[in-house]
This record gives C-alpha cells, structure tokens and sequence, in this order.
C-alpha cells in the first residue's frame, strides 16, 4: 500500500495531487472536512509522517490543519526613517536629507533596505544669474526577492496546488534525509516546488546603485528677457543573482547560479528663452522657445551556469559545463526644438499657442530617417467670466476654457524598424538567434489629436467648486505588436495600428459643508469616464495578446474597442441560455471565439473627505472602477482542483445545469439531464478550454486610505524648541467591496516588460498595511 495514494477533494477526480492520508484498507481520502462532504475524523489513516518522510509505521487520527497558510504569510513591515536640514543665507539656501528604509515582506525571507540621500542648493550668485542644483543617491539592496508567476518557482504556483487543511510544518524540513542538498523533498506533489525550498533556496538578490543630478542657470539679461540652461544625468548600475539547488525541476538538476550586470545611463541638456512684454497695460505678451537633447544608453550582460559542480556553491567558477553569456546593448536619442507663445488681455483672456518638432532615433532605420522626425503643435484659450463681468456675489469665481492639443510619440524601444540578431541562450557562447518580433521599416509616429472644452467654477466664497472637462481625441498610427502565426517564423509583428476615437467626461467636484472656527469638513470627489472606438485598422482584427487558456485573447478590431477580451466560451441558445449536451450533462462550448467583455474600465472614480478639528486631522480616501472585465487562471485551477465554493453543489447526488438541450427534433428544451461526473462538470464550466467561465467583472469599491494627525500647539512646540510636531497614524488599502474571486481585481500582469491587463495569472495577495508616523520640524 503506497502513501501517495492520487486523490483531491471528495467527488472529484485528478491526477495534480497525491493525498496526505489512506484508510486502513486502502481507499483515499482527501484533504477536507466540510459539512459538504464525508467527515473523518475519529477514523484512523496512515499517513505522512515529517520525521522519517514517508508513510507513518501506524494508523494515527486524521484532523485538518485550520489557517496553516497564516504560518507562511505573515504580515510586513516596513520601517523609514528621515533627517533633513535645511538652512541658508540670503543669497544661497540648502536642504539635506537622509532616509533609510528596511522592509520585510509577506513571503519569508524576502524584503529589501534602502538608503537615499539628497542634496539641493540654490544661490544667487547675482543679480542677474541664480543657479540651482540637486544630487539624489539611492541604494536598494535584496537578498531576496519573491519569484511571480504561473511557474513552479513562485510561491503563488504552490499556493493554488496546496491542499488547504495540511500541516505545513511537514513541508519546513525541504531536504531529503541524508541527501541534504542535493535531493528536495515532494512529499504531495511533484509539480509546485516545496515553499520553504523556494523561500530558502530559490534566492533572487539584487543590488541596485543610482544617481540622478542636475544643474540650472538663469541669467536674467533684462527685466522682459531671461535665458534658462539646464542638464542632467541620471545613471544606475545593478547587480542580480539567482541561485536555483540541486533538484530544482527537470531544467536544473544540478541547480544553476546566474548573475546579470546591468548598466543603463540617461544624459539631457535643454536651454529655453523667455521674453514677456506688457503692452500699453491691459496686454501681457510671453514668447518662449528652447530645445533639448536627451542620450539613452543601456548595457545588460548576463552569465549563466546551469549546471553546478558541487551542490550549494553558488560561483561562476562551480559551473559543471561551459558558460553561457546574453551580452546586450541598445543606445536611443531624441531631439527637440519647442516654442510657446502666451497672451493676456486684463488677466481675464489668456490665449496659449506651443509647437514642437521631435526627432527620435527609435523610428529611423539604417537607410532613412524621414520617420523619425514628427511636429506636433497645440492651442488653449481660457476665459475668466468673473473678471471679465460683474457676476452675482454667490458665484466666486468663473472660467471657461478650450484647447486643441497634438501628441506625439515614437516611444522608447529601440531597434524595431530594421532585421537584428538576438543573442542565443545555448551553450555556443556567441551564437545568435532569429528574432520572434517582425520589425516594421516604415513605422511611425503615433500622433493624437485632441479637442476639449471644459469651465472651473467657484461658489459660496469657494465653498464649492466645479471643473468640467469633455474632451474627443483621435490616435492614429498607434504603436502594437500583433500575434501572427508562428509559420510565419515570428511570434509578433510590429504595427501601426490604424485609428482609434476616445470620448470622455472629467468632473472634479469640491466643496467645505462645514467650516466653523475649530471644525472643518471638505470633500473632493473625482470623476472620468471614457469610451473608445476602433475606426480604422490594417486588417479587419488584429491579436494583441494571447492569454493562457481557452482561447483567450486581446483583440482590436474595426467597430469594438481597444482592450477587447474574447476567447472560447459557452455554446448558447438564440435566447442566451447555456447548452448542454444530452448524454453527459456538461455544458457545451462554442468551437469558436466569442466577445467576452472589455478589460478597460468604464468610469472611475475617487472620493476623498478631510476633517479638521483644532489640532486633529483626519483624512479618508474612497476609490471605484467599473465596467472591465479580465480572466482569472488562478480561479480557473483551484475551480479545477474543487477548492472553490463554486464547485461544490452536486459532489454526491450529481448536478443539472441551468440551461437547455436540444432534443430528438432539433428543438431547445430545459436541460433535465443529471450530470453524476462532477469532475468533468465542473471542467465544462470553468476547466482549461472555457475562457468564459473563469472571466469576471473587476469593478470595485476600496477604502484606499485613512490617516489620522495630531499636531501639537504653536505654543507647545515653541517651548519645546520646535518648528512642528506631529504624530499620526495610518492605514492603506483597509477593504475591498468586489465580486472579483481572488485577492484583488487591480491586478497586473507582466509580459516582458510590458502589463498586460485582463489575464490574472497567480497574483500574489494584497496586502494592507497600518503605521505610525513622527514628524519633528527642528
């Protein structure tokens, strides 16, 4: 009789999980007890014993093991710390600061430190020239940080093959007795690595130094003309090392140490002429124009060796086999000439007019450069009614306002326009591979232009505010990469997208209901809601992302709307009801990809209330989103492996779905058929090959934030040699209001360096955090 006896939960079959417990005369049992389902306890089992790791010698009582999982995710803590001076004469002033932060994460043995300096002068070197400069240091280091995913490296992959009820102190001895690092311990599965072992031994360390700077001179050569110049640098160099032992999966039997070396730098000068001219008193004249100059250099070189010699030795000198070096560099530059033009007329008519003219090297190829230049220029007029007129006296303030306004962008990456070799992981150090991106030779610039009208307004003595904005905006030429077939030899191609339409609503509404000597309440409330509409394309749909199962993807197509979700779904009746198959009792899918909803929100809001009283401060942030939609692979495994409440109707007396059958004629009839294979059921409903069944709404409701200050007395503070005392306390992301099943519907996901909205895929849990702060001003 075998330990490992293939099981999960009662009425549902599976091969991904191997129980912790069989009965004396050998059935399986799983790893639950709910009023749903079978009770054991009382009955004894042989099962996993942690101090020889295998079958105990005798029967002992089964129990659940409740909240386990609390013993591996423990809560944070982050703890700053901040010293700044300041100071100066009345020609130069200066500020110091230093800040030191020490963090622990939720995982164990992750977190990281940082420490940050930062210096700014400013001086008056004249009367004429003042230069100013600031210098920030940052070091953040890590011995480890936690692996995401979907993979048998993440902690998140455990999580969702993890039977709930088990002790996880079984699984903190991650060695094989006498076969300590080298043989890792599987003692349920062999598909998610043993958490301990990832938190101990899977280490990914990072060492990150930057340094970012600049200088600004202003000489004023008279009182209408005044010439600005600037640079900066900014450039950081970061170490990463990822250590992987012995057995750590089929790829790395004999564990791997990589380590990358990363050096990116980003230099920029700009200099800009400001002329202003008051014309005969009520005209007010502002001309600017400059240019810029900004230079991008990244250099990343990785070593791989994924084999080691001696288990627990993590150098590159170790590696059992030849070194694997990825080499890899990219440069960019953008160019810039600029001008503003400003006018007023009695501080009530302002007109603002600014062009712009950009080159940047990402669009030029070897053989042209005539993409690479774009010109964009904008317009805003404003008008302040109540200077303009004598307005009634509730009204405190009135402005109207319209802008036509142009964008545009090469973006950042470079070497997309022209055929490259990308280097090969293999073992053949220097050899190159065909690229998986189809580069565009004649790509350009996205240009967006857009029109807006909008009007502030002011009431009650500024009791009450009002800013409206509407604005329509057209993209055109959008830059995407697309899915192609992988035939074609590549896996994506570079595009111009077409044009898209975007329409939308700003409102940010301001008030103070109450406003007495001691006591104050104001509110904030923010508003947007925008729409889109695909107008022109290439082609009549294009594939933006491919999500990971049933069929699930992000599509663009002429008529729908960018962040478009489709994927395999339910086969339904002309009336919409759900088909299920005659024999079986599953529900049928449809052989085709349907429309699944959109993974960009309809509207968002925000909603902020401050309260005052005399030395109290409470401060409270409510934000919302609503109308998207995304895929949950997360809800899809554990639904798979019966671990969500949804599964659990039907495990014992079977299940008739809520939906129709096509009977002997061809006609829809309500579905009567009892489906008694419940694995196979609930596979029909939410397993790998229906993208629908796990898709869900992601609108949301959170109680982002509250603070609480309380700031001592004028008169206390200076008895005590202070500027400010304050004292306080505070809490963010305290709840969630969302029918989302998993941790939480603000989720990302990253494709490269890229997130992708509308596929989850093993997110880690939220987290909320509570603190204190001291604030002392000297």
């Amino acid at each position: 009789m075998a330990c490992h006896a293939v099981a999960i939960w009662p009425g549902l079959a599976g091969a991904n999980y191997y129980s912790y417990g069989a009965s004396a005369d050998g059935a399986s049992t799983s790893g639950t007890s709910s009023a749903y389902g079978p009770k054991f306890d009382g009955q004894l089992f042989y099962q996993y014993d942690p101090t020889t790791q295998a079958q105990g010698a005798g029967r002992t009582l089964w129990r659940p093991y409740k909240d386990k999982i609390h013993e591996y995710f423990k809560p944070g803590q982050t703890i700053t710390n901040t010293v700044s001076i300041d100071g100066g004469t009345d020609k130069t002033t200066a500020r110091f600061s230093v800040t030191n932060v020490d963090n622990k994460w939720i995982v164990p043995n992750t977190g990281y430190k940082r420490n940050s300096v930062s210096l700014s002068v400013n001086s008056k070197v004249s009367d004429k020239l003042q230069i100013s400069s600031k210098i920030d240091y940052n070091n953040m280091w890590s011995d480890n940080l936690p692996g995401a995913g979907y993979g048998n490296q993440s902690i998140m992959y455990w999580f969702i093959f993890w039977q709930p009820s088990a002790n996880m102190d079984w699984l903190r001895n991650y060695w094989v007795r006498g076969q300590e690092g080298r043989q890792l311990e599987f003692p349920f599965s062999s598909y998610p690595e043993n958490p301990f072992a990832i938190a101990y031994a899977f280490l990914n360390k990072s060492n990150r130094n930057e340094l970012t700077g600049n200088v600004t001179a202003t000489y004023q050569f008279t009182k209408e003309l005044s010439l600005q110049m600037r640079t900066s640098l900014d450039f950081s160099y970061e170490t990463r090392a990822q250590q992987r032992p012995y057995d750590a999966g089929a790829k790395y039997p004999k564990g791997s140490y990589r380590t990358q070396n990363i050096f990116s730098e980003e230099s920029g000068a700009d200099f800009m002429l400001r002329y202003v001219k008051t014309i005969a008193g009520d005209f007010r004249l502002t001309a600017t124009g400059g240019g810029s100059i900004l230079r991008n250099n990244y250099n990343y070189n990785e070593v791989r060796a994924d084999s080691l010699t001696y288990p627990g030795v993590y150098t590159l000198s170790n590696n059992a086999g030849p070194l694997v070096t990825l080499p890899a560099k990219s440069q960019y530059g953008i160019n810039s000439f600029y001008g503003l033009l400003s006018g007023s007329y009695k501080d009530y008519l302002f007109l603002d007019l600014t062009a712009r003219q950009d080159w940047n090297s990402v669009l030029a190829t070897p053989l042209r450069t005539a993409n690479a230049g774009f010109f964009y220029p904008s317009a805003n007029l404003s008008y302040v009614l109540s200077d303009a007129f004598t307005l009634p006296s509730w009204i405190s303030f009135a402005k109207v306002r319209f802008s036509a306004s142009g964008v545009g962008s090469g973006g950042t990456q470079p070497y997309l326009t022209a055929y490259n070799y990308t280097t090969a992981g293999s073992l053949y150090n220097g050899g190159l591979q065909n690229p998986s991106l189809l580069a565009n030779p004649d790509l350009r610039p996205l240009r967006t232009i857009t029109y807006e009208i909008g009007t502030d307004v002011r009431l009650f003595h500024s009791r009450l505010g009002l800013d409206l904005a509407v604005y329509n905006g057209n993209t055109k030429d959008q830059i995407l990469k697309r899915v192609v077939d992988r035939a074609s030899g590549y896996s994506q191609a570079l595009i111009n997208a077409g044009k898209v339409n975007n329409r939308g609503i700003e409102v940010a509404l301001n008030g103070s209901p109450v406003k007495t000597k001691n006591f104050s309440w104001t509110v904030n409330v923010v508003f947007d809601a925008n729409t889109n509409k695909i107008k022109q394309l290439a082609d009549s749909s294009v594939v933006i992302y491919n999500g990971p199962v049933g069929g699930g993807q992000i599509v663009a197509k002429v008529g729908g709307s960018m962040g478009d979700l489709y994927g395999q779904g339910y086969l339904r009746a002309p009336d919409g009801r759900v088909v299920y198959d005659n024999p079986t009792g599953f529900a049928k899918l449809d052989p085709n990809v349907r429309y699944l909803g959109n993974t960009i929100p309809k509207w968002k809001m925000g909603l902020t209330n401050d309260f005052s009283y005399k030395q109290w401060h409470l401060h409270l942030l409510f934000d919302a989103q609503y109308g998207a939609v995304a895929h949950s692979l997360t809800h899809y495994k554990l639904a798979e492996q019966g671990k969500t409440p949804n599964t659990l109707p039907g495990r014992y007396n079977g299940i008739i779905g809520n939906g129709v059958t096509l009977d002997a004629n061809g006609h829809y009839v309500k579905n009567t058929v009892i489906a008694t294979d419940i694995d196979n059921y609930y596979r029909s409903h939410f397993g790998q090959n229906n993208a629908e069944g796990s898709v869900f709404r992601t609108d949301f409701i959170k109680f982002r934030e509250a603070r609480l200050d309380y700031s001592l007395s004028v008169g206390l503070v200076h008895k005590l040699h202070l500027q400010r005392a304050t004292v306080g306390v505070y809490g963010r992301n305290l709840y969630i209001w969302s029918k989302w099943p998993d941790f939480d519907p603000e989720f990302g996901t990253l494709n490269g360096t890229d997130i992708v909205r509308g596929f989850e895929i093993g997110q880690f849990p939220s987290t909320r955090s509570f603190g204190a702060n001291l604030v002392l001003g000297f």
